[in-house]
């Protein structure tokens, strides 16, 4: 087996495909789904991929996210950025991250001053606040964050699955991606980040901006907590919207291709 391929954890594949059952059996939208799957990949500006593949969590060891940034933070501590040149991250996540990731990937953006682009398949505890707040917290440290919609999910598929089959969405896939457009939007017009800065200080910190306390972001601890079911607000019906017809995928279709899709030798 190469190394290079499939680290020794087994969470973490580099350089590597996943299968067409892999992908529909984690991004689809109508199972519930216990595990999460992040398939990622570092461009130079040029863009050429320097770096891709995906991960599982670490059942009650890792989430997907912190074993992604490990790897993304050890290519760049070997392959420094030159003075002209940044990186950006992508990520296709199947469930958007909690708070403690939120957080670690603050901290990654903050040492290793890349952009990053977050595309989300389905929300973890959306109506958990702290996992609101921290998804605000990095759109506003400048962290493109979107649900992934038709659009999305054939890239993902043709980036990491196969460039050359036709992307075959899973039932519903329409009315979810809808639906959690409409949601995000709600999020991002829900007004809960002026609650931050009224908190007590007493509270410990979820980001800091370049260490001034003034402008931090307080993590809620003891007195915010999240609200009971009977008090969270339900999402209301959304009616389904009929999208366009899938076309084949190909590359002039804006999406950015990586240098091989062979695996090493």
């Amino acid at each position: 087996m190469n190394i290079f391929s499939v680290s020794l954890d087994m969470t973490m594949f580099i350089k590597k495909l996943l299968s067409e059952e892999e992908f529909h059996d984690n991004f689809n939208t109508v199972d519930f789904v216990k595990k999460t799957l992040v398939c990622f990949s570092l461009e130079d500006k040029k863009p050429l991929w320097r770096l891709w593949g995906y991960a599982y969590n670490n059942p009650g060891v890792e989430h997907a996210e912190i074993i992604v940034l490990r790897e993304l933070s050890k290519f760049l501590g070997s392959n420094p950025m030159k003075k002209d040149s940044q990186y950006k991250v992508t990520l296709y996540a199947t469930y958007s991250p909690c708070l403690n990731c939120c957080e670690e990937i603050w901290k990654f953006l903050q040492k290793e001053k890349v952009i990053m682009n977050l595309n989300i398949s389905k929300f973890y505890n959306f109506y958990d606040y702290d996992n609101k707040i921290s998804l605000k917290v990095l759109r506003k440290k400048g962290v493109e964050i979107k649900t992934m919609t038709l659009e999305d999910y054939k890239a993902c598929f043709y980036l990491f699955v196969h460039p050359k089959e036709i992307f075959q969405p899973c039932e519903e896939l329409d009315a979810q991606c809808e639906r959690n457009e409409i949601d995000l939007d709600d999020l991002w017009n829900e007004e809960i980040e002026d609650d931050i800065f009224r908190r007590k200080r007493q509270n410990s910190e979820l980001f800091t901006s370049d260490g001034d306390e003034n402008n931090a972001f307080i993590r809620l601890q003891n007195d915010t907590k999240t609200p009971k079911k009977d008090e969270q607000k339900e999402p209301q019906a959304k009616i389904p919207v009929k999208l366009p017809p899938i076309k084949y995928m190909d590359r002039k279709e804006g999406v950015k291709r990586k240098l091989s899709f062979d695996e090493p030798n």
